[in-house]
């Protein structure tokens, strides 16, 4: 988590539960990539875990190396393209894979950017207010956040399952609400809040394989 290291790692270990549960309910190639989101959330906080340890809970001190890319390169380069991909492959109506498919293009286009940026030796991270804040080489980030909220949150409202709208629209409030909380930090505190919502990913697929058990199975004659 965003807080403390501890909180990192118990969030790690709550969240990987639930990202393996969900990883059971998986029954199809095509869910692995949506199914698979609550287990790297999972790692994701277990990196930023990594982070509060090799900080020591300094407010001066800032830390670069492969992890804190790591982090930078999960949240704001494979997402916007990670989440409407996965949305896009269960989706089962035609006219709304052709919408999805409009926001994987855009997600693909996000990545490019967001990971040339995430690569530069200039990302630092830093403990500000009990919070990490990730130092990103961006000078355009209000406009580089459009297609990104756009492809991690918007592109689940368009799905027809109930649950995955449900998680674009906790998301989209959790967003908001760390906006609020700390503007310098939302991207940590977002992120973190975007493990535990993940859990939703796992009902969404729970619910799935309930509908298939409840279709009777047509006797052969």
């Amino acid at each position: 988590m965003c807080f403390s290291a501890e909180a990192s790692f118990v969030g790690a270990a709550v969240v990987g539960v639930v990202g393996v549960a969900t990883l059971t309910q998986v029954d199809e190639p095509k869910e692995v990539v949506y199914g698979s989101l609550p287990l790297a959330f999972a790692f994701h906080q277990l990196l930023e875990g990594m982070t509060w340890v090799q900080l020591d809970g300094s407010n001066e001190a800032a830390l670069s190396g492969w992890w804190v890319h790591l982090w930078v390169i999960y949240a704001w380069a494979l997402l916007p393209l990670w989440v409407p991909f996965g949305i896009w492959l269960i989706e089962p109506v035609a006219r709304r894979r052709r919408w999805l498919f409009a926001f994987v293009l855009v997600g693909a286009a996000t990545l490019g950017v967001m990971m040339f940026g995430a690569l530069q030796q200039a990302i630092e991270v830093r403990v500000v207010e009990s919070n990490l804040d990730y130092e990103l080489p961006f000078s355009n980030a209000l406009l580089l956040a459009i297609p990104y909220v756009l492809t991690t949150c918007g592109s689940g409202l368009v799905s027809s399952f109930r649950w995955v709208r449900w998680f674009a629209v906790a998301n989209i409030l959790a967003l908001s609400s760390a906006a609020v909380m700390q503007a310098a930090d939302f991207s940590s505190i977002w992120c973190t809040f975007a493990a535990f919502l993940s859990f939703l990913v796992f009902l969404h697929f729970r619910e799935q394989r309930k509908k298939e058990v409840a279709i009777p199975v047509p006797s052969s004659a």
